[in-house]
């Protein structure tokens, strides 16, 4: 449903009873000459005894060099809503059902942090971040590597005005990065053996500490995870797109409906072009009779230009094919257009694991202990 959410609380909204947990001490920001007059912050992490009661939320302190005392200094509470409910995020929230849970224990966390603050001020705190996501269960016969290498192939950067791809463990994640907002599609289970082998620098997340053991000895499920984790900035164009009007609070925001139509969104931007990986291209005969039986008037030199635009596609995706082959606009557009006709009506098993993904984004049933293993797999912690 969601994972991370960043909420900012202003000077007046909050008491911090412990300012030596930050580093530095955030008794320096009342020193103007702290800074030399730039942006500074004081950072309050969750220390490993901390962390091995449960799960906490990670806190900023930041003072701008310029404004009013009450305006100059606000605090950034970031926290995963389902870790502070179940210990780990392969559980899933049921949306404003959980909402007054999350709260809660949203509440006793910072208090026992040290932060002083009510729950009236944490329902209406302006989120300056939140990442929806959904985890995805997949049959056995259908690893997550072999979509995630599918879906690396999707012209992402051109579509969505994306300026960073990143492809990590062979398969086992891809992330797409914009200023404003980003998309992670990433193997769950490989991704947290990753963290708990190599360190959490090698994971595509934060905060391994509460779930590293969830799945030491037992049988483990294939679960794809698909993020959008976007900043206030971005999500306010993005509402006005899909015709939602919502205040940027942790309230309004924290809504299964609308993390729902956020991953369809980007869900069919990101599949869209993808029908060219299930062109048949295996028997150059077959591919040829295909082209020939849509095409019957076109001449050999634009027949095979096609399939060598079809083939190079399936193995570097569109947008590599465009910059190897070298194609103009007219070019790519137009090869791309008659590629998308030679689709047939056949299926292979990651295309049809394509739309049971979209059928489960669309169902948006969150997933619970018994969805994703039996007898008692998880093992996550409580606070």
């Amino acid at each position: 449903m969601l994972d991370t959410i960043a909420i900012n609380l202003q000077r007046d909204d909050y008491i911090i009873r412990s300012p030596e947990r930050f580093t530095p001490h955030a008794g320096a920001l009342t020193n103007p000459l702290f800074g030399d007059g730039g942006m500074v912050k004081c950072i309050y992490n969750p220390t490993k005894k901390e962390k091995a009661q449960g799960y906490f939320p990670r806190l900023t302190l930041f003072k701008k060099p310029f404004g009013d005392w009450a305006n100059a200094v606000w605090l950034k509470i970031e926290f995963s809503a389902p870790k502070l409910v179940f210990g780990n995020n392969f559980e899933e929230l049921h949306g404003s059902d959980d909402f007054e849970q999350v709260v809660t224990i949203l509440l006793e966390a910072l208090n026992r942090m040290g932060i002083e603050t009510t729950r009236e001020i944490l329902i209406k705190a302006k989120v300056a971040a939140i990442h929806y996501s959904k985890n995805i269960m997949l049959d056995q016969d259908t690893p997550c590597h072999l979509l995630i290498q599918t879906l690396e192939k999707a012209d992402m950067n051109g579509r969505l005005d994306m300026n960073q791809s990143d492809f990590r463990n062979g398969g086992q994640m891809a992330k797409y990065h914009a200023s404003t907002f980003e998309i992670a599609l990433y193997d769950k289970v490989k991704d947290l053996e990753q963290a708990r082998k190599f360190g959490a620098g090698r994971g595509a997340e934060t905060d391994y500490d509460c779930q590293t053991d969830l799945f030491t000895g037992k049988i483990k499920p294939e679960v794809l995870r698909f993020e959008v984790r976007l900043k206030s900035r971005k999500l306010k164009s993005l509402l006005k797109t899909l015709g939602i009007k919502r205040d940027m609070t942790l309230k309004d925001l924290f809504c299964a409906s609308l993390s729902r139509a956020v991953l369809l969104h980007y869900w069919d931007i990101i599949t869209k072009g993808l029908y060219i990986m299930n062109i048949e291209t295996k028997s150059c005969e077959k591919l040829i009779d295909n082209i020939r039986a849509k095409f019957p008037t076109k001449r050999q030199n634009t027949i095979l230009a096609l399939m060598g635009f079809v083939m190079t596609c399936q193995q570097v995706g569109m947008r590599g094919a465009r910059l190897m082959l070298r194609l103009n606009d007219s070019q790519f557009y137009r090869l791309k257009a008659d590629a998308g006709k030679l689709e047939q009506d056949y299926k292979c098993p990651r295309f049809r694991a394509l739309g049971m993904i979209r059928a489960q984004l669309k169902d948006f049933i969150p997933l619970i202990k018994e969805d994703i293993v039996h007898k008692e797999l998880l093992g996550g912690k409580k606070m």
